[in-house]
């Protein structure tokens, strides 16, 4: 395993707050919310920290920027010396 930490740009953390409520609203569980994000949680911890390089480079977006989706969600990051920086998140169906 390497030393990369994944962290979460202040636009990506809205996203994610957006994503909590949608799943919330639509469910009306807070158990699957809770059980969602955790998965998702460990699909990028095991996913990004081991394969940094996995995601697609999508060079539109700017140089270094990679995607890596997760259940129809899209995570845009990029690698630092140190970190992943996760930059937004958004559904592939919406702009």
């Amino acid at each position: 395993m390497n030393d990369y930490s994944i962290v979460f740009s202040p636009r990506a953390l809205s996203r994610l707050e957006e994503l909590t409520d949608y799943l919330f609203t639509e469910t009306q569980s807070s158990d699957f919310v809770i059980k969602y994000i955790n998965s998702l949680e460990e699909y990028l911890e095991s996913v990004l920290r081991l394969f940094p390089e996995s995601g697609t480079r999508v060079t539109e977006y700017g140089e270094g920027i990679r995607r890596i989706v997760f259940k129809e969600y899209s995570f845009l990051y990029r690698i630092g010396d140190r970190q992943i920086e996760i930059l937004t998140v958004y559904k592939e169906n919406l702009p």
